[in-house]
């Protein structure tokens, strides 16, 4: 995923910077002219038919995991000497595919938990210190219920000092900013 992301970035970095503007080479010697006319070249090698076959390439290497996971299950139940399907059901079996799949993807999957949980931290903590009134004065009118037995409670006003609310927000503002670039960075 990162190198798709990375093609998909340089594709459109490339076509962006390309203007078309001529380069004054006369004050280079011929090595250096030449040397600069194969990076060039190298560089214009990233083309459309490039991006497509190493997005082909990707694709086919997540369609032979899925084969090579198959075939370690295989393996592992002929060693057993049972057959494939009634040895997945097993908890050996069991055990064999999640290891299997562990070793195939499983840094990814764990980076991806553990930066989505960093994220849904974050944003949480992060919401509920700009949303509480934890730190305002409210007002509340009592109404008598049932010929004043109880006191329903109704919120008339919210008064929030100037310095707490710049506080909340740089607070939870931060809280956000902090954990989505920690999330990202941990899933990514």
């Amino acid at each position: 995923m990162k190198k798709l992301i990375a093609i998909v970035a340089l594709a459109i970095s490339t076509t962006v910077f390309a203007d078309g503007r001529a380069i004054d080479t006369s004050k280079l010697s011929k090595a250096q002219i030449a040397e600069l006319a194969a990076k060039a070249e190298e560089m214009g090698a990233t083309s459309p038919a490039n991006v497509s076959a190493t997005v082909r390439k990707e694709a086919e290497a997540w369609g032979d995991m899925g084969a090579n996971m198959g075939k370690a299950m295989v393996g592992a139940a002929k060693e057993v000497g049972v057959a494939a399907n009634e040895f997945a059901v097993t908890p050996l079996g069991r055990v064999t595919v999640a290891i299997t799949a562990y070793k195939i993807i499983g840094r990814d999957v764990i980076k991806i938990v553990i930066g989505s949980a960093i994220l849904l931290l974050g944003w949480t903590i992060g919401i509920w210190v700009l949303l509480t009134k934890r730190w305002s004065t409210v007002k509340y009118e009592y109404e008598p219920v049932l010929w004043g037995m109880y006191k329903k409670a109704r919120i008339v006003g919210i008064t929030t000092p100037d310095d707490v609310a710049t506080a909340k927000a740089w607070c939870g503002g931060l809280t956000v900013l902090i954990s989505t670039i920690v999330g990202l960075i941990v899933i990514f």
